[in-house]
């Protein structure tokens, strides 16, 4: 088989030539020289990836934890400050902005800059950004370190994901995104258990400070860690590409040839050039249908987490129109918490289905099927059956959602080439926050409106990713990624 077949390069996507090494100019065999594939094979699996996906899993772990943070901590710091709902909006929206904006910014710079520089600048920040937080004396301190966190936060998961991607053969290079996605479903979890009894214990303040202890030990690793063996190639880095396999190969105990050198088919192009994608259609219109399904499912999922526990605290099962009050200095009851944690229980369980699913039955089909079922799911709330009710449908809500989440986030690396992967996935993340924004204001200005008015939002969305899910008509889990 050719490399042409066997890669999928065509004349109009001129690739990077093996280079000529010393066997090949002494005359001598040129079996030195070897595909970024082939390196992957050879190389199988190791602490390599175990080590790349430890580090992917801190850095989702505390990213998602410090999204989660600020629904915990908002009525403490409401009350020692006596913060105004205009002022008590900024800082929950803030991060969700910066956020976006940082992701569309530095998976551009990942591409140009390398994947390992732009998360050891944004993980040593975001330990700096924690500790400024933990130790504010004012409101505007306190939202001048979270903004300093959403600018890290955006950043490092949409990265993380590619870089722990980038280090695994073909075989398992679906755990790249499954375990980013495991570890910021976990941080869910476990943050909510921290805050029940954090804060009532200590306060607000120690629990920033708790949560962001993971990311120390990524920061560590990554100190440790080389570059994406695959960046350094395709951006011509190739004693550094070279020196990164070699670490590769020692951590896993492989041993490689004395003499070798690795190419890849490349589509020629410049580094994190957003032109690339729009201008080429195997690019664009993936692209556009999966930042638009993200947007659709990210607006569902912090929609429903926001509507939910207000559903519980109102009589929308009633006869009344209006929910009372809640106490301004009120704090985490048992209620938010039970509601929270079956929310990260379903999330966890539908990330766990999503791989065994996309794994055995492909990409395209479970996505459909799942955004179909989603349509289904929140048609749901337009009844109301008491609190059993709403706890089931909240955790089968989540546990489809889950799955497609989880599906596309498989779909995302696989689907664009290296030279600006980092780019479409900050691009696709960024969209996803949009929704985030979308999803929490239009709950939180419609809800006493009219709860169905909400729910109607619901299903529109569902039946948009079920749309746009058909722009995706190649299947890519049997897909070479050897930056074809």
């Amino acid at each position: 088989m050719s490399d042409k077949e066997k890669y999928g390069a065509t004349d109009e996507r001129p690739i990077i030539e093996p280079p000529i090494n010393d066997a090949t100019a002494a005359g001598g065999d040129d079996e030195d020289a070897m595909s970024l594939h082939e390196v992957y094979e050879k190389l199988g699996l190791g602490w390599a990836q175990y080590i790349s996906w430890t580090i992917s899993f801190l850095i989702a772990y505390s990213d998602y934890a410090e999204l989660t943070l600020i629904a915990l901590i908002i009525p403490y710091i409401r009350c020692e400050w006596d913060l105004s709902p205009t002022f008590e909006a900024t800082i929950t929206i803030s991060i969700f902005v910066v956020y976006a904006i940082s992701a569309m910014l530095c998976g551009k710079l990942a591409d140009i800059f390398g994947r390992r520089t732009v998360m050891m600048i944004t993980t040593f920040l975001l330990i700096v950004a924690a500790g400024g937080a933990a130790l504010a004396s004012n409101k505007w301190l306190f939202l001048f370190w979270r903004t300093i966190t959403g600018i890290c936060v955006g950043a490092n998961f949409s990265t993380i994901v590619v870089y722990s991607t980038e280090f695994c053969p073909n075989a398992y290079r679906t755990y790249g995104p499954v375990i980013s996605i495991m570890g910021s479903y976990f941080s869910m979890f476990t943050v909510n258990l921290f805050g029940y009894f954090v804060l009532n214990a200590t306060g607000w303040r120690w629990l920033i400070i708790i949560i962001t202890i993971p990311v120390i030990p990524a920061f560590i690793l990554l100190l440790l860690f080389p570059e994406s063996p695959r960046y350094l190639v395709v951006s011509n880095q190739q004693e550094r590409a070279n020196s990164a396999i070699k670490t590769m190969a020692w951590l896993n105990g492989v041993e490689l040839p004395p003499k070798f050198s690795v190419y890849c088919h490349q589509e020629s192009g410049e580094l994190g050039s957003y032109s690339v994608l729009w201008k080429t259609k195997e690019y664009r219109i993936p692209a556009i249908a999966l930042a638009a399904m993200y947007f659709f499912n990210i607006l569902l999922e912090t929609g429903v987490l926001v509507f939910l526990p207000l559903a519980f605290i109102s009589t929308f099962c009633g006869e009344s129109g209006k929910p009372p009050k809640r106490d301004r200095c009120a704090t985490l009851s048992q209620q938010d918490l039970l509601m929270l944690t079956v929310s990260a229980i379903g999330s966890l369980v539908g990330c766990v289905a999503a791989f065994f699913i996309a794994s055995k039955f492909g990409r395209l089909k479970p996505l459909r099927i799942g955004s179909g079922v989603q349509i289904a799911i929140m048609a749901l709330l337009f009844v109301c059956f008491g609190e059993f009710y709403l706890f089931g449908v909240a955790t089968l809500i989540k546990i489809i959602n889950a799955i497609v989440v989880m599906i596309i986030w498989i779909i995302i690396p696989e689907s664009f080439p290296t030279i600006v992967r980092s780019t479409a996935t900050g691009a696709i993340n960024s969209a996803g926050k949009c929704g985030a924004v979308v999803g929490t204001s239009a709950v939180v200005l419609l809800f006493y409106v009219s709860p169905l008015l909400v729910t109607g939002i619901f299903v529109i969305a569902a039946i948009s990713t079920f749309g746009f899910s058909f722009m995706l008509s190649k299947e890519t889990r049997d897909s070479i990624l050897a930056d074809t």
